[in-house]
């Protein structure tokens, strides 16, 4: 089976300490048993950018789709025997003793091929030269309204962003109701039922896209028929050694950690193709 790893704080979050953090032992074992397909950091919150449609407007604005603590820190794709494997796995992360892990199941569909996985083959873990790769979260809102104005076919869009390369892979995870939440804590490891957000949206799904720009990758966003009652998050990849010296890395990067590096949403807007 197939999951997602969503990495958080949490309101409980135990302060990070980069001498102690052991990621790239976690990497390496994962992928020595066969268990890894992807995963990825990512750009803090203020470098979310969140879009909308409503009444056939295109609406953006900078940050995350919540503004509480439950912002993702990045995501891992793993395919294991089961969600007790998948815990075993989630529990070990470093960010397990510090903040929180979400263990979502993707859907399986009864037409997928036997072996199907959500990372294609031949992935390429680098973009193509002059393009850059946005995690883009589908985020659904029961309590928001529904923009009627385009069409509401996912299949559509998958069709039509595969086409042009904006989209990589991706795929539609189990309701929050079947989330697991897990955390480590003086060497225990806690499990309980549900997601880590309390917040009324919640991530009904993600895709990969690699664009030129935020200007295109909002363009894209704004094509998704979530974006008309629900709300798409764009958010720039962070990558990094995991096998460097943290505490260096930690250092390096502090002074870019409370500051967007993005454009600001409204001035991608204002470049994108819509």
């Amino acid at each position: 089976m197939q999951y997602a790893l969503f990495y958080a704080e949490g309101v409980d979050a135990l302060p990070y300490v980069p001498a102690d953090d052991n990621v790239g032992d976690w990497v390496d074992d994962i992928e020595a048993r066969g268990i890894s397909e992807y995963g990825e950091r990512l750009r803090p919150e203020q470098d979310a950018t969140t879009v909308r449609v409503r009444g056939g407007e295109v609406l953006v604005t900078d940050g995350p789709f919540t503004e509480s603590k439950e912002s993702i820190g990045g995501f891992d794709i793993i395919d294991v025997r089961d969600l007790d494997e998948a815990i075993e796995v989630a529990s070990k992360h470093p960010v397990a003793a510090f903040g929180r892990v979400e263990v979502r199941p993707f859907m399986q569909w009864h037409d997928a091929e036997p072996g199907a996985r959500i990372v294609p083959d031949g992935f390429a873990e680098e973009p193509e030269p002059g393009r850059r790769r946005y995690l883009m979260l589908v985020v659904s809102d029961p309590a928001g309204e529904r923009d009627e104005s385009g069409d509401d076919d996912p299949e559509a869009w998958v069709a039509e962003m595969d086409a042009r390369g904006a989209r990589l892979f991706g795929d539609v995870l189990h309701p929050p109701a079947d989330a697991t939440m897990v955390r480590r804590r003086r060497g225990e490891v806690l499990v309980s039922d549900g997601p880590f957000s309390e917040a009324k949206e919640w991530i009904a799904g993600f895709d990969l896209l690699e664009v030129r720009d935020l200007a295109e990758a909002i363009e894209v966003a704004a094509k998704h028929p979530m974006a008309r009652g629900g709300t798409i998050e764009l958010r720039p990849l962070w990558p990094f050694d995991e096998h460097e010296d943290h505490v260096e890395r930690a250092e390096r990067e502090a002074a870019d950690r409370d500051r967007r590096l993005e454009p600001a949403a409204a001035d991608a807007l204002a470049g994108a193709a819509l």
